[in-house]
């Protein structure tokens, strides 16, 4: 193993683009990160399981709604490789795990991915390298990450190699400008040393990068920040019910309170929150706080809120169709966007999932249409797929607005169905719309 290279040396080879760098994991996060340092002129090797993925990116073709084939065809033209075995890590100066962290049955972390991203990196671990983490973990993550690889290998953080946590913070579609490379980036080692190296890294690729005292402090921050949007999100959804019951518009009421320039931020009512951020990080929070004995009652009970919100869905369907003497057995139901937000085709903990379920098992008769998702199978069990048109809308008995993809707000289309349910509270006002 080579020596340990002072903070100059490495400094001088960030400076010269000779540094190596590995990205593990090319999803959401890695592979716009991998991009970024290519682009920058370091030679980066992307390692991911999912063979296809990796076929895609040296054929310079993106997955991700973010990015064109031009931009990762430019980036994967000569410096960025990517490859299905972590062996081509050996010698990299530079290794970043950017893989998912999911949660269980039980609603604890699911840590099996980052564990098995570390083992796939410890054979090829070189002394001196900067290990960094930037899935989003339970706080402690990373100090339990420099105990494997000191059980395993002998190497100690800080000292034999550097090791570091630095949060992602990718919003996909975003549709306000914000990137990786203007997207604030927060750094925490495990010693001052890695996380000034860390910092000196991500410099390279964002332009504002703020080092904290410590990894804890990086890996409580990202929980904490989904955690605000969590119980803010879950305001927004109970406000709607009462603006609901008064007959008065949640959205414009929260559109007015945005006027305020200071001391406020708007979250809108929906269907419910998808993804891997908000409706999973808070259960970090959830679970250290009962291991340390400490009780985050808001947090518990703004999750729960927000766990029901699909169900809400279709128990409002349901009393509408009661109103009108009809039920939701039989009931030709159309869900217009499936995704859990628009502009992705992305389906993970998506409301629409659970709106699914609610409906099959009251017996209603389901379709969905979206431009993003070609195929749905919920359970196993596939869900017919039609074209958004009014003729589609007029041949279902209701349509329930799920995730309001850009171009699926027309009116003139819209007022072919003969219900429909908005769930976001978006589409122009008519007899025939009903806010959720």
């Amino acid at each position: 193993m080579s020596t340990v290279d002072g903070l100059a040396t490495f400094e001088a080879r960030l400076a010269a683009r000779t540094m190596r760098i590995g990205v593990v994991g090319l999803g959401y996060t890695g592979l716009p990160l991998a991009m970024g340092f290519a682009t920058s002129g370091f030679c980066v090797t992307g390692v991911d399981l999912d063979a296809d993925k990796v076929d895609a990116v040296n054929r310079g073709e993106s997955y991700l709604p973010d990015l064109t084939d031009h931009e990762v065809r430019e980036a994967s033209t000569d410096r960025l490789f990517a490859v299905t075995e972590p062996a081509a890590l050996d010698g990299a100066e530079v290794v970043i795990l950017c893989v998912p962290t999911p949660v269980t049955r039980r609603g604890t972390a699911d840590l099996s991915y980052v564990q098995a991203a570390v083992e796939s990196v410890l054979p090829h671990l070189r002394t001196g390298a900067l290990l960094v983490l930037q899935s989003t973990v339970p706080v402690g993550t990373t100090a339990g990450i420099a105990r494997t690889v000191t059980e395993r290998t002998g190497l100690v953080a800080g000292r034999d190699y550097f090791l570091a946590t630095a949060p992602e913070r990718v919003d996909p579609a975003n549709t306000n400008g914000w990137n990786l490379a203007n997207t604030p980036k927060l750094v925490g080692g495990v010693d001052a040393e890695s996380t000034r190296r860390a910092r000196l890294l991500f410099e390279q690729v964002c332009a504002r990068v703020t080092a904290v005292s410590a990894a804890e402090v990086a890996e409580l921050s990202k929980v904490y920040e989904n955690t605000f949007r969590l119980v803010n999100i879950a305001l927004a959804l109970e406000f709607a019910d009462l603006c609901r019951s008064l007959g008065v518009p949640a959205r414009e009421v929260i559109d007015a309170a945005a006027t305020k320039p200071f001391g406020f931020l708007a979250h809108y009512p929906g269907p419910g929150v998808g993804g891997e951020c908000i409706p999973v990080d808070p259960l970090f929070l959830l679970e250290r706080a009962e291991r340390e004995g400490v009780e985050l009652a808001l947090v518990g009970a703004a999750h729960r809120r927000i766990a029901d919100r699909p169900h809400q869905v279709v128990g409002r369907l349901a009393e509408l169709l009661a109103g009108q003497g009809g039920k939701l057995a039989g009931t030709r139901v159309l869900l217009v966007g499936v995704s859990y937000k628009p502009g992705v085709g992305d389906l993970r903990n998506a409301p629409a999932l659970d709106i699914v379920r609610d409906l099959r098992a009251a017996g209603a008769e389901l379709s969905y249409t979206d431009p993003m998702v070609p195929g749905l199978t919920v359970d196993g069990r596939p869900v017919a797929e039609v074209p958004f048109s009014a003729e589609q809308l007029a041949a279902h008995d209701v349509a329930v607005l799920v995730t309001p993809h850009p171009g699926l707000l027309a009116a003139a289309v819209w007022a072919a169905a003969p219900l429909v349910i908005d769930t976001y509270g978006v589409l122009p006002a008519a007899a025939k719309v009903v806010v959720l």
